[in-house]
């Protein structure tokens, strides 16, 4: 399987947000200092990883469970 990314936070990102809510850019080293909070503050990045993936798995259940109760239904009515 080819890797591709799931989520990226470009430089070019973070300067469009640092212009449109403040009007301004941030310099190379302002970069490295936001790069840096945004590390921290994605530190537990597994974690929401993780529960984003329980619920596609727990919403595909569903759904599964929803199929098979309509066919039996439908093979009740037949």
């Amino acid at each position: 399987m080819r890797s591709k990314n799931i989520f990226v936070i470009s430089k070019k990102d973070v300067q469009d947000i640092t212009l449109r809510k403040f009007g301004e850019k941030l310099s190379i080293e302002e970069l490295e200092q936001v790069k840096k909070g945004i590390e921290f503050g994605l530190e537990c990045w597994e974690e929401v990883v993780i529960d984003a993936i329980s619920e596609v798995l727990e919403y595909r259940k569903e759904k599964i469970q929803q199929k098979i109760k309509q066919v039996a239904k439908e093979k009740m009515e037949d």
